[in-house]
């Protein structure tokens, strides 16, 4: 999904990038096509949520958009029991134990923190 390699890609803040596809949603009718899922949701989700009141409802209606396309409260509980790994320290963790880097988009535990490398934050 080209979105989601938005959201995950090199370039730009994360902020900048998903502004982006949200003015590209609203321009074309808020359809399906331009929602992410998956670890791109999942960024988008965890980053959003400590930055809501920053953003317009058009924000708010794409991350709520998002969350119904990848299966509302269910699909979003289900997406937090996966599991991945640390890409520090390669330890297996469910998602909902870890966190994601908005520069460099690694899961990173709380263990190993912050990338001195990265400008992203972690959530």
């Amino acid at each position: 999904m080209r979105n989601n390699r938005v959201v995950l890609g090199p370039g730009p803040p994360l902020e900048e990038r998903v502004g982006g596809l949200v003015e590209e949603w609203i321009r074309d009718g808020r359809g399906s096509d331009h929602l992410v899922t998956g670890k791109a949701f999942f960024a988008l989700y965890s980053w959003y949520g400590r930055r809501w009141a920053e953003h317009d409802i058009g924000w708010s209606e794409y991350v709520a958009a998002s969350y119904d396309f990848i299966g509302g409260r269910n699909g979003w509980e289900a997406m937090l029991r996966e599991r991945t790994e640390c890409e520090g320290c390669r330890d297996t963790y469910r998602l909902e134990n870890i966190g994601l880097c908005t520069g460099c988009m690694r899961y990173t535990c709380y263990a190993c923190g912050a990338h001195e490398a990265c400008a992203g934050e972690v959530v």
